[in-house]
């Protein structure tokens, strides 16, 4: 060939031709394949009255009719296309022709009856194509809420909870026991005697929300589980006057839990004024409050005793109130420490 012919190497060639077919073709691209196909939900709803998560007709659990389900897309709350059912007489349910992928499985709980909590709603389950999944819907008598959200329910409701125990049964009076979750405490009174119940263990109680004079409480107390030795809290430190503020309302978060005031110098003694004579006076020098020593703790003739005018202590107790008043109760006297006022 002549000197200075333009002549491509074949390698050169080849690739530009291969980049002009992909250059023409490219709009034409099909997909390699596509997803066909569907899958079915099927369920049962049913009132766990071991609350173990197993059907089992003999220990009483039973199906629950005419509860509404939907089958929807996840997080955005749009239900499928023929995604919806209701429970039979045997508390079964079948929804087919569902997307593959991951679902929100909802509960309609106006279909649910009244005395039948839905503690998971919506639950979430897996479609597979051209498969059958089974999931199992549970009912309670109550769901597990805070401390803080159960002081928030009306008064007389049923609420469950679980907590540390900061007192054992009848330590600060006959019936009481308190405990304390991470928004707060509270009092239990009665049914929890006779348990072996230590502070530090992990209680779940269920019992009508209640109050007397103003100081909340758990009443007709439903024993449901414990878990020995979780360590109990420590006391959350705080004022008098902090103390005697939140006696206002007992949603407090200083109301029912275990506290710690210190350098509280006792200012009048037990019973002067015409108080209770199981009630002193305290300040921290940040302003007054109420220290109140119950029956369990010491004999309210020995109070002024035992405990003098003038005198500073280190003071643990629970934050409590009486009619809207602030108060400490302490557990026994070793929660009460004399220290230096200075």
């Amino acid at each position: 060939m002549p000197r200075g012919t333009n002549r491509r190497a074949p390698a050169a060639i080849a690739l530009a031709c291969l980049t002009a077919l992909v250059m023409a073709c490219e709009d034409d691209l099909a997909p390699l394949f596509e997803i066909a196909g569907t899958g079915d939900v099927e369920g049962l709803v049913f009132f766990d009255v071991m609350e173990d998560g197993v059907f089992d007709p003999a220990a009483g659990d039973e199906p629950i009719a005419g509860v509404g389900v939907a089958v929807q897309d996840r997080g955005t709350g749009n239900t499928f296309a023929g995604g919806t059912a209701s429970t039979g007489a045997d508390g079964r349910f079948e929804i087919t022709g569902l997307p593959a992928g991951t679902h929100d499985l909802l509960i309609d709980t106006l279909t649910v009856p009244a005395e039948v909590s839905i503690c998971q709603n919506p639950l979430q389950v897996t479609v597979n194509l051209n498969e059958t999944r089974f999931s199992l819907v549970r009912g309670r008598n109550g769901c597990l809420i805070t401390m803080l959200a159960a002081k928030q329910l009306p008064l007389g409701e049923f609420a469950i909870v679980r907590g540390i125990v900061t007192s054992r049964p009848g330590q600060v009076e006959a019936g009481w026991t308190y405990l304390q979750d991470e928004t707060g405490g509270a009092r239990a009174f009665g049914g929890l005697d006779g348990l072996g119940i230590e502070i530090g263990d992990q209680v779940e109680i269920g019992g009508a929300t209640g109050q007397f004079n103003n100081d909340f409480e758990f009443g007709g107390v439903v024993f449901r589980g414990l878990v020995e030795d979780v360590g109990a809290p420590a006391p959350t430190l705080t004022t008098t006057a902090e103390l005697t503020a939140s006696g206002t309302a007992y949603t407090h978060p200083l109301q029912g839990r275990l506290i710690r005031v210190e350098k509280a110098q006792l200012t009048a003694a037990f019973g002067a004024g015409g108080a209770n004579e199981q009630n002193g006076i305290i300040n921290d020098g940040s302003g007054a409050t109420t220290i109140r020593v119950d029956d369990g703790v010491a004999p309210r003739n020995m109070l002024n005793t035992l405990l003098s005018v003038g005198t500073c202590y280190d003071i643990v107790g629970f934050g409590a109130n009486f009619a809207g008043a602030g108060q400490i109760f302490p557990r026994s006297l070793a929660d009460i420490v004399e220290v230096p006022c200075t």
